[in-house]
């Protein structure tokens, strides 16, 4: 048996300890194979003390250095084959009365107006306590939406609920009528701008169209020298009306 690293082969340890025996403690469903994707058991490892440190080349170089090999590597997928994968699938029973999922926010609305929905080949995780839900949801969101789910009034509806392990219970599609939880916030509205319309004129008022009335008055144009004052414009024309008046008279006579 090769002899692994101290790092790598305590990751080894936690493998085994997760694939092999306890999926379901970390709130992990194996695949009839046995396989799980590796991007969720990223997940799990990096909300796990102590276990942040772990990247997919960590994955990669135990499986490729143990001897005999302990894990396969199938494209994303990842199992135990030293001891056997863990089988924990129950048959189908009566549920608890309650069962319980964490939600990420930015599903919140849909799961209000349409339930839980379930992808073609994978089954809805619901654990058996609130606590073991929220640690699951934290998974994919720090501050996860409870959603609480009425199993046992499902089940007479023709639902059916595998038990999977200790405390998690696999589902198919559940409709809303069965869940229990807060509404969303509701988004506000952004106001339309409103256009400002022009005021009809009230019975008996009239408008005033005075083109000229705004514009500005200009002062007649003086006859007198420029820059002379007005006493003296005034004083030449008093002259010139004088001689003006002479001549008339010598006419006359």
């Amino acid at each position: 048996m090769t002899r692994l690293p101290r790092q790598l082969e305590s990751l080894a340890r936690m493998l085994t300890y997760i694939l092999s025996h306890r999926p379901d403690e970390f709130g992990l469903v194996l695949s009839e194979e046995g396989f799980i994707p590796i991007k969720l058991l990223l997940q799990v490892l990096g909300a796990e003390p102590g276990w942040g440190f772990v990247r997919r080349y960590h994955l990669d170089q135990v499986v490729g250095l143990m001897s005999p090999p302990a894990f396969e590597e199938e494209g994303e997928r990842i199992r135990a084959l030293t001891p056997a994968p863990a089988r924990l699938r129950r048959l189908p029973g009566e549920p608890p009365a309650l069962l319980y999922i964490a939600i990420p926010p930015k599903a919140h609305a849909r799961v209000w107006e349409d339930g839980l929905k379930s992808s073609p080949d994978r089954e809805i995780v619901l654990a058996a306590t609130p606590e073991l839900a929220k640690k699951l949801g934290r998974r994919r969101a720090p501050d996860p939406i409870m959603v609480t789910i009425q199993a046992q009034a499902a089940a007479r509806r023709g639902i059916s609920f595998t038990g999977y392990g200790e405390g998690l219970y696999l589902a198919p599609a559940l409709p809303r009528d069965f869940l229990q939880l807060p509404p969303p916030p509701q988004v506000p509205e952004k106001p339309k701008p409103s256009i400002p319309r022009p005021q009809a004129p009230t019975p008996g008022s009239f408008t005033l169209d005075l083109p000229g009335i705004l514009q500005p008055v200009t002062k007649p144009r003086s006859r007198g020298k420029k820059g002379e004052p007005a006493w003296k414009t005034g004083t030449r024309a008093l002259r010139k009306n004088g001689k003006k008046g002479k001549g008339g008279k010598a006419n006359r006579d």
